[in-house]
């Protein structure tokens, strides 16, 4: 078969959204994803996409990858990983670098598991099975009111997830109030999780407010605190029942290790567009695993599915539904998955699957 990775792509594509978002001190206008292809010289392709979080990761890719890959042979892929790690060392381990190499290890997975005919899990080794999915909503707006957030509630519980997760308002007094609102619209069955999008500075506050919601049905707090506040998420992890969920967003095997192992976190949050790529998140899946700390992962569906059915440990995905109008990805692509009785199951497809729309993506490319 034909090896060499002939040419590679990375660019920007602007999505609208139907109402801007807040999380915290964060404001999402609209939703700037990165999109990275790798093509080889018998006419495959490989993509994967990521949120940009408006940095500069498509131009990373074109400087401090590109020269590295473009040319090579796929059959030296580790060895290429490795050295554009080592290239890249004053770069860090962690942020805009980590976040562009781990879009082109995707990609690059991508194409691997089309070159061999097979979907990405049974690439990997995995298995077809259903994963459970919680479905993510309930971002706070300046309108909401119970009946608003109600009737979020009550239309997520007819598909039956493995979870429903809101965002915080930063405020752990109103928080706990949409909380009861959510728990009294939802069946018993489904636990609630938030998303504190690391607002919180004082565990021992906190914590106090924390422990109101422990008759909730509580599945986890997630990202209270900056990842490596370790002092804090430990605090906290040990002075309420409920599990404590970090990771999102973050990348580098070994400050993961220590967030599992100093910051004594319940759940590990893991993204393989960020984290390192598939075969970082692997990795650390894998750690996670032999200290008996599930991983759940952060938004990707498609891609987080197959790791899912391929690495023991990674217990449960997440799902934006269209109509909640908090994501935009759903119109990159001409088909999405079924989301049956709060599991998705992969496809037969090749690598991770995905038909992508490209009418849309050329329309708002940038």
């Amino acid at each position: 078969m034909k090896n060499t990775i002939t040419k590679i792509e990375s660019f920007y594509v602007r999505v609208p959204l139907g109402r801007p978002l807040k999380l915290g001190a964060i404001e999402i206008p609209d939703r700037h994803y990165v999109i990275v292809r790798i093509y080889d010289e018998a006419g495959n392709v490989g993509t994967s996409y990521g949120l940009s979080r408006n940095a500069p990761v498509a131009e990373v890719v074109h400087n401090n990858i590109i020269p590295i890959w473009k040319g090579k042979s796929l059959d030296n892929h580790e060895e290429l990983y490795n050295l554009t790690t080592k290239a890249n060392v004053c770069l860090g381990t962690n942020g805009i670098f980590f976040r562009a190499l781990s879009l082109f290890d995707c990609a690059l997975y991508d194409l691997l598991a089309i070159r061999a005919k097979q979907p990405l899990y049974k690439y990997l080794g995995g298995e077809s099975k259903a994963i459970p999915t919680m479905l993510v909503g309930g971002y706070p707006t300046s309108n909401e009111t119970e009946e608003t957030l109600a009737a979020e509630m009550e239309l997520y519980a007819t598909y039956n997830p493995a979870g429903v997760k809101i965002a915080s308002t930063t405020d752990a007094f109103k928080d706990g109030e949409r909380l009861r609102i959510c728990r009294k619209y939802l069946p018993k069955s489904i636990p609630l999780m938030i998303d504190c999008v690391w607002g919180q500075t004082d565990a021992k506050t906190y914590a106090i407010e924390v422990q109101k919601w422990e008759d909730l049905n509580m599945k986890w707090i997630e990202d209270p605190f900056l990842t490596d506040d370790y002092e804090n998420i430990r605090y906290l992890s040990e002075n309420t029942k409920i599990d404590i969920a970090v990771g999102d967003e973050q990348s580098g095997y070994l400050n993961m290790l220590r967030l599992m192992d100093q910051g004594k976190i319940n759940v590990l949050r893991l993204d393989a567009t960020v984290c390192g790529g598939v075969r970082t998140f692997i990795k650390i899946a894998k750690a996670a695993y032999q200290r008996g700390i599930p991983v759940a992962c952060h938004v990707f569906h498609q891609l987080h599915l197959h790791l899912a059915c391929a690495v023991p440990g990674v217990e449960i995905i997440e799902y934006m539904l269209p109509e909640s109008d908090i994501e935009s990805y759903q119109r990159l692509w001409d088909n999405d998955l079924v989301l049956e009785n709060g599991t998705f199951t992969p496809t037969e497809n090749p690598g991770v699957g995905t038909a992508w729309n490209e009418e849309f993506i050329i329309r708002y490319k940038e």
